[in-house]
């Protein structure tokens, strides 16, 4: 019962309150400085950096307030290389300063890839043959052979080239296609136009 009473007592009392103004007083304290330590609220609006050159971006003094990682090269050929591909994290994000930005970039030293046996195979075959050994197809001749619409040889630069030498992923090969009958067709009205045209 003394107990009780001591509880209810002035001095108890104010004791009590002084002990929660004392601790309300230090939790803000430790909160504000928490805030502080941490600038809370402190953000900074992460810009779109997909399509620039990395070398541009990391060499820009507005942004010297994040912290660049390339966390992975990819070839592209439509590209440019050295290019920003992604980041994380996205453009429009809210972050602290000196956030580490980790990017994706196009690949500066391309792929390499072996070049398919195309010859005898259609246009369309070959085409298709480029295009998953990482090629793509350049400019196309048409030459007189009975295999209409076959490759007759395949080229790189100027040249021809093997099956089995090694390239750049994205390089152009040049293509020789077979006319077919088409080209005796037309030979033979020439000569017929030629005869007729003498008489």
């Amino acid at each position: 019962m003394d107990f009780l009473r001591f509880l209810f007592t002035k001095k108890f009392l104010k004791h009590f309150l002084l002990a929660i103004g004392i601790t309300l007083v230090m939790i803000w304290i430790v909160l504000q400085s928490l805030s502080w330590y941490t600038k809370h609220n402190d953000y900074i609006i992460v810009p779109d950096f997909r399509g620039l050159p990395y070398a541009q971006v990391t060499g820009d003094p507005a942004h010297d307030n994040y912290r660049f990682i390339v966390i992975d090269s990819i070839f592209d050929a439509s590209k440019e290389k050295g290019s920003i591909l992604s980041q994380d994290p996205f453009p429009g994000a809210r972050v602290k300063k000196n956030r580490m930005i980790y990017l994706t970039i196009t690949s500066i030293i391309p792929e390499k890839t072996t070049m398919p046996e195309l010859r005898d195979l259609t246009l369309r075959q070959a085409q298709s043959m480029l295009e998953s050994s990482g090629l793509r197809l350049g400019r196309l001749s048409y030459i007189r052979s009975f295999d209409e619409d076959a490759v007759q040889n395949q080229f790189f630069k100027g040249r021809s080239i093997r099956a089995g030498t090694e390239l750049d992923k994205g390089s152009a090969i040049d293509l020789s296609v077979g006319m077919g009958a088409k080209a005796y067709e037309a030979e033979v009205d020439s000569v017929t136009s030629d005869s007729l045209g003498s008489e």
